[in-house]
């Protein structure tokens, strides 16, 4: 039985055609979008400030900015391309540094709540005969008092969304579903995103009747995805971004067009 995941349903909602490639096909990625890049590095600093901060270590602000350009030169390949005209990879690098230096000291000395997990998998039920099972990764679970948890969830996006799609966001519902089922003696479950580029903590919850929701329409997705036959390319101007832009044929037409800039 196949486990989806919040971004396998995504993808399949944005391009079903990118979702033969990725998860049938299993076609191995031969690019690398920077903004996927500098997303990875700034969760794996992240990640390794709370995994110190366990072991009772508190890395200083130059320590994670160290840690961070070490993991940008081991990492970085000529596969990373970038889309936008005029950024330079040095302007990425720059962002990523003001990403954590912001993140820093808005909440030094990070005394918050107690850490229960990192990039913690987390598998969900949908219905009560197992048919349907999700799988999910919380980049960090909080304790802030008896069964009282928040799901922490960090963002490198340009946009910042409306507080209405947020109340309507699938993937920490996703997460919320696992919390509770695998501490069902929670009272309080907080959503928590941060979102880098602006320095903004946005703050929701979730009610019985929206999960239900939410799980009766992941559940017709998943038999609309099994269902399908003919997986069908949706043009759109994401399709910029695709790792399997080079070998997919059916893309939207260019009114103007963009040099792609590769970085050495």
């Amino acid at each position: 039985m196949v486990i989806y995941s919040h971004h396998r349903l995504q993808c399949f909602e944005q391009c079903p055609l990118k979702y033969k490639f990725s998860y049938i096909d299993k076609i191995e990625i031969t690019r690398e979008n920077i903004e996927a890049f500098l997303g990875l590095r700034v969760h794996e600093v992240l990640e390794k400030l709370y995994k110190d901060l366990i072991k009772r270590k508190k890395n200083t602000l130059q320590d994670l900015l160290y840690y961070l350009n070490d993991q940008w030169d081991k990492n970085w390949n000529e596969s990373v391309i970038i889309v936008k005209k005029g950024p330079t990879k040095k302007d990425y690098i720059y962002k990523s540094r003001m990403y954590i230096t912001s993140y820093y000291q808005r909440y030094t000395p990070f005394d918050q709540g107690r850490t229960l997990g990192l990039e913690k998998r987390i598998l969900i039920k949908l219905d009560e005969s197992k048919r349907y099972k999700m799988q999910g990764f919380i980049d960090r679970l909080v304790e802030t008092q008896k069964n009282c948890l928040e799901i922490h969830d960090y963002k490198t996006t340009q946009r910042l969304p409306s507080i209405k799609n947020l109340e309507e966001e699938r993937q920490l519902s996703i997460y919320t579903l696992g919390v509770l089922e695998k501490y069902p003696n929670t009272t309080n479950i907080d959503l928590v995103w941060h979102f880098l580029a602006f320095d903004k903590e946005i703050r929701s919850k979730r009610n019985q009747d929206t999960l239900l929701k939410q799980k009766k329409e992941m559940m017709l997705l998943i038999d609309k995805i099994e269902k399908t036959e003919d997986f069908e390319p949706s043009p759109s101007i994401l399709c910029r971004w695709c790792e399997y832009q080079q070998i997919c044929k059916k893309q939207p037409q260019k009114k103007n067009k963009q040099t792609k800039l590769k970085i050495n």
